[in-house]
């Protein structure tokens, strides 16, 4: 195990530069950045700031010199909010962590039993329900259930704020505050669960089938084990082993954000930074943050892989 880890922790290195000299390569053949497109700044000003932040310089140049200050931890300066990339992702993120995770909790519950239950009653009336309402549910897009929630959970109903973080000019402190904070995260997790639950619950569907026509689930069944203990004990258990793989993708899907749906909710999370610094060409900020996300992406699969080795002994770590 040791070995394993220290053999892919290695192999991380590469991956990342090379993420980081595409990254890099991209953007640079991306015509103007944040300076060039604000007509506010004079020339003279211009060509001062392309010269403090390195601009000016060839794309081969640039490059080392960022990547030489992003391994101290500085991954430039953010022009539109005229802080440090660090310091930027580090006020909005935790944001998107907090509905993200919630959002991933609910999905994930909802997602086992309603799988467990549908590969149960496979074929069934409950199983065709539910495959008709999960496919409809995929085959939404983001902005359209967010406008759908906003119109018959918030305006109609009246069961949640419409958008935003707090209520403005609220000075609420303490509990008070705290449930502020979940009425207005009520519509971004009901949207993100709806749109993430679908396809897990048919890959938990599709695994429990499996896992159930196996010969000691049957050998369980012929010795009098009661049917819940066949089904949540035995199979869920080992039809939640191959889960594993997908929680390695989770780890990048909860800091990444939900761009539209906190665009539409108006929910101050880095999503929404990562789409307002497209349209202001803040290139210093989506190159670190896109290479944040890179580091998560191969960590996760590092956990994952990691994680499926300890738990199931038929895989072998060599």
């Amino acid at each position: 195990m040791k070995q394993f880890l220290i053999r892919r922790i290695l192999q991380m290195i590469p991956t990342l530069i090379g993420v980081s000299i595409i990254l890099f390569s991209v953007f640079s053949m991306v015509p103007g950045n944040f300076i060039d497109s604000n007509q506010t700044i004079s020339a003279e000003r211009a060509a001062e700031l392309k010269h403090i932040h390195g601009l000016d310089k060839p794309a081969t140049e640039r490059y080392f010199i960022w990547a030489s200050n992003a391994l101290k931890g500085d991954f430039g300066y953010s022009f539109q909010h005229k802080v440090d990339v660090t310091t930027v992702i580090d006020r909005y993120i935790w944001n998107s962590v907090l509905i993200a995770a919630f959002s991933m909790i609910f999905t994930w519950i909802i997602a086992i039993f309603i799988g467990v239950f549908s590969a149960v009653k496979k074929y069934s009336l409950y199983d065709g329900i539910i495959t008709f309402i999960v496919f409809g549910l995929m085959s939404l897009p983001s902005f359209f259930l967010g406008l759908l929630a906003i119109k018959f959970i918030a305006v109609d109903m009246g069961w949640a704020p419409v958008g935003g973080m707090y209520t403005t000019g609220s000075s609420a402190t303490g509990f008070a505050k705290v449930f502020d904070l979940l009425e207005h995260m009520i519509l971004p997790v009901t949207v993100l669960t709806a749109l993430g639950v679908g396809g897990l619950t048919r890959y938990f569907r599709t695994s429990m089938l499996d896992i159930i026509n196996q010969d000691y689930i049957r050998t369980a069944r012929a010795k009098g084990v009661k049917e819940s203990t066949v089904i949540f004990k035995h199979a869920l258990r080992n039809a939640l082993i191959p889960a594993i793989t997908l929680l390695g993708f989770e780890l990048p899907a909860l800091f990444s954000g939900a761009m539209i749906t906190e665009k539409i909710f108006n929910w101050p999370g880095i999503g929404r930074v990562y789409l307002d610094a497209l349209n202001y060409r803040d290139y210093f900020l989506l190159m670190g943050y896109l290479m944040f996300l890179s580091f998560l992406t191969v960590l996760g699969n590092l956990l994952a892989d990691t994680l499926y080795g300890l738990v199931d002994p038929r895989v072998r770590l060599k």
